[in-house]
């Protein structure tokens, strides 16, 4: 009874909004049972989903980094027949390997269709604010944080027809923040710092994933990189490996994405990511890496309930190299100079997990 009544006060609630919902940035947006509310046709989703809201920013200042995420995982699911079923906050600092979770009712979690605007509990996110706090296993962290959008990539533009267990949209690839963070007592105050923001959701999770990102390059501001991508099962039939690279350099855009038919080769030993990415006239090379006391590892709970083990810092080294060259019978050329920065976010996930220990003894090669 208790969840036909939710489903009930969902269909109220949805009855007006269908056409609508003309946000302007559609995929920064409540995504779940989308569809259905558009066409205004009183149905709601009842199948495995999720999706969350990630943003990270460095403080200048102190060189710390911090990491919030808000979301949801089978909203529909307030029985909790499901194992995975839950609206969480995790938030926490990468130096002092601190990582706070915070779980929560789904009936806890709201967020809007129109526009990007999520609430759980008294923790809110939007595209242009951040305010919240959480607490747990004796630690305390709460932050009021102002954002503005600098630049996104549109790693959809390939991949919005097909049907895949995860999707990535790094919605304010480069963002600026302002405002401050309060962890454990400690209140950092932060300028004009180096911000990011991104959405994932989907069905599944894949058997792995990685994310190479930055918006910090020395001497080179308003330089931003954003590539996502592992190897997630397309069209409910199979595994398919894959990145989508987005780069914004010299007040231009670069795009390269295996799935919409770019050459794109990756190795991924553990301590070095090498990435080696080209179009017909347009190239780009990344190589990244960092000690393993940097990282960090962030659980993320799949609809079923089952751990995905991601392996994330937000402060490894990265050397980006732009080529170009006038037709597929030229040359390459470098554009500028090597792209350097300490401030990279370097991430790999897995269903399994594995010892820090081992994997930068023993070369883990994905290709």
């Amino acid at each position: 009874m208790k969840t036909l009544l939710v489903l009930a006060a969902l269909l109220l609630s949805f009855a007006n909004a269908g056409a609508d919902i003309l946000a302007q940035d559609p995929y920064n947006t409540y995504l779940w049972n989308r569809s259905n509310v558009i066409a205004n046709n009183g149905q709601v989703d009842q199948s495995p989903w999720y999706e969350w809201w990630y943003y990270k920013v460095i403080d200048p200042a102190t060189g710390r980094a911090f990491f919030f995420t808000y979301g949801v995982i089978n909203p529909w699911d307030s029985g909790k027949t499901l194992g995975g079923t839950q609206a969480v906050v995790d938030a926490g600092e990468f130096t002092a390997k601190t990582m706070i979770d915070q779980k929560f009712p789904v009936a806890q979690f709201q967020a809007a269709y129109d526009r990007t605007f999520v609430q759980i509990a008294d923790s809110t996110a939007t595209d242009k604010a951040l305010v919240g706090h959480v607490s747990n296993d004796g630690h305390n962290m709460e932050w009021n944080l102002s954002i503005d959008k600098n630049w996104s990539f549109d790693a959809m533009a390939s991949t919005k027809t097909m049907k895949s267990d995860i999707y990535w949209y790094p919605a304010q690839a480069s963002a600026t923040m302002n405002g401050w963070i309060k962890l454990d007592g400690v209140t950092y105050h932060l300028t004009n710092a180096p911000g990011y923001q991104d959405r994932n959701w989907g069905d599944g999770f894949p058997k792995w994933w990685t994310w190479l990102v930055s918006n910090n390059f020395k001497n080179s501001p308003g330089t931003v990189l954003a590539a996502g991508g592992g190897e997630p099962k397309v069209f409910n039939t199979a595994y398919v490996q894959g990145l989508c690279i987005g780069l914004h350099y010299n007040g231009k855009d670069y795009a390269f994405r295996t799935f919409g038919g770019d050459n794109v080769s990756f190795d991924i030993s553990w301590g070095k990511w090498e990435v080696d990415a080209s179009s017909s006239t347009a190239r780009v090379t990344i190589s990244a890496n960092a000690p393993k006391d940097k990282f960090m590892m962030l659980p993320f709970t799949s609809p079923q309930g089952a751990t995905f083990y991601d392996y994330e810092t937000l402060t490894g080294s990265m050397t980006v190299k732009v080529y170009e060259r006038s037709s597929i019978l030229a040359e390459w050329k470098q554009v500028g100079a090597d792209l350097v920065t300490d401030n990279a976010g370097i991430e790999w996930g897995t269903p399994t997990p594995v010892s820090f220990t081992n994997l930068f003894s023993t070369a883990v090669h994905l290709q």
